[in-house]
């Protein structure tokens, strides 16, 4: 997946996120690649893993999931212009 701009990542994230499959996952890195956020689905739940500034797991819903994506996004990347967004599949 090419860069993608920091005003539209939030919802562009969501979507891919409601539509991955169980086991996948979308990684998303800066232009250095030293911060990258990983969201996994795992059933219902999704795991949101952060590697920047916070080191930190977070496990939410499909209800949480927006709200949890916008913010992680904010914090980690504040000064970024565009995020680099790939999906990965499941490991057999």
């Amino acid at each position: 997946m090419p860069w993608i701009p920091i005003r539209s990542v939030d919802k562009h994230l969501y979507k891919m996120a409601m539509k991955m499959k169980d086991g996948y996952s979308i990684t998303v890195k800066s232009f250095k690649k030293d911060r990258i956020v990983t969201i996994k689905r795992a059933g219902n739940n999704f795991e949101i893993d952060e590697d920047g500034f916070k080191k930190e797991k977070l496990t939410v819903d499909e209800n949480a999931l927006k709200k949890a994506i916008k913010d992680t996004i904010d914090f980690e990347y504040p000064k970024s212009h565009e995020l680099m967004v790939t999906e990965q599949s499941a490991k057999p």
